[in-house]
């Protein structure tokens, strides 16, 4: 499988600009088309989730290359202390997810 996706992802970026966003079956991750180092692609994972509308929910996500980072980002994430802080904010600047954007039906 591992060959099998590496082939995919050179073929999807073959002709792709340079930090252009390919979307992947997994909602919310892209893959980016970073400039080239010498000879060696340079290609990285962006996480940038969805919001209701199928956009990202930020300009940049958080680009990655390894999977060790992608652990160290989960590890600070699943603090318990982080979802607090962000609970303070939201009440802090009055920002709240729970405000749900119609469509304007025109």
């Amino acid at each position: 499988m591992s060959q099998e996706l590496e082939n995919k992802i050179k073929e999807a970026l073959e002709n792709v600009k340079v930090w252009q966003r390919v979307p992947t079956s997994v909602s919310g991750v892209f893959l980016v088309k970073a400039p080239s180092k010498g000879m060696e692609e340079s290609i990285m994972m962006e996480i940038n989730p969805l919001d209701e509308r199928g956009s990202p929910i930020k300009r940049r996500g958080i680009f990655l290359r390894q999977k060790s980072h992608l652990n160290s980002f989960l590890d600070v994430m699943n603090q318990e202390s982080v979802g607090e802080l962000l609970e303070t904010l939201e009440k802090m600047t009055g920002a709240s997810e729970d405000r749900n954007v119609s469509s304007v039906e025109i």
